[in-house]
């Protein structure tokens, strides 16, 4: 891909299908907001009280973001806002507490990536992570914006990360890239890019090593991003920065369910 995708979801048709690495049960609807040959994918679905994602299949680490509802996973309850991380291969079950609508982001690939700034995951036994609305560790300070990460790819036996970015109505971003692919879903608000503004339910797929710069739109905005591994950015003129929230200055504030 040379360039961004743009999926607003009032443009792609619901089905009841769902990930190739997922059973299902109770799914009302999901809409794919990802192109099919890219390397994440991305799926707002919705659940009926009960509704159920089980993970039966090859996959490689996957982030689940509640929208609405909660998800119960081994006995503990993931509220609205907060997240469930499904390491690589990891059998697991996910049920929905309510009518439950979830961002379920996930990777091509089986295969967790070894080539990144941590290496290989480590081969211990693979789980899930509840994480709930506060967060693991919070950033953006140096940046202006307010980033709350449910992974930041640093965890000894995942590589995925999922972070939250919050900004106010006057906020520009920088030209810049990362060396990895992303998955950016905006949530609240609006965004610039070049000539084009997006609203709300807008997933924008980004490549890595792609320059882009975000621009206020007015309205402030709040937006989901996720990556299969730890990115460097580097802003023009700039060296690269690894991005992490803890070498990005942010601290940890260990929300774990």
């Amino acid at each position: 891909m040379a360039r961004y995708s743009a999926f607003r979801f009032d443009d792609v048709g619901a089905t009841v299908s769902y990930a190739p690495s997922c059973s299902v049960a109770g799914l009302t609807w999901s809409r794919r907001l990802s192109p099919t040959d890219y390397s994440l994918w991305l799926l707002e679905a919705a659940f009926g009280d009960g509704g159920v994602l089980r993970w039966d299949a090859p996959h490689g680490d996957e982030a689940v973001y509640v929208l609405e509802g909660a998800l119960r996973v081994d006995g503990r309850v993931c509220p609205a806002g907060g997240a469930v991380i499904v390491e690589s291969g990891a059998d697991a079950e996910a049920g929905a507490v309510g009518p439950t609508r979830v961002a379920h982001f996930g990777t091509r690939r089986a295969a967790p990536p070894a080539d990144g700034p941590f290496g290989a995951p480590g081969p211990a036994p693979h789980g899930v992570h509840a994480v709930g609305p506060r967060g693991r560790w919070v950033s953006g300070r140096r940046e202006g914006v307010r980033a709350t990460w449910f992974a930041d790819s640093t965890c000894p036996t995942c590589r995925a990360a999922l972070f939250l970015v919050e900004a106010d109505e006057s906020h520009d971003g920088p030209a810049h890239t990362h060396t990895q692919d992303e998955i950016i879903y905006l949530l609240d608000g609006g965004l610039r890019m070049g000539a084009q503004t997006f609203g709300p339910r807008t997933s924008l797929c980004i490549p890595g090593r792609l320059r882009y710069a975000f621009h206020a739109a007015g309205v402030g905005h709040r937006f989901l991003n996720f990556r299969a591994d730890a990115s460097y950015q580097t802003r023009v003129g700039g060296e690269p920065m690894l991005e992490t929230p803890l070498a990005r200055g942010g601290e940890h504030i260990g929300d774990l369910l």
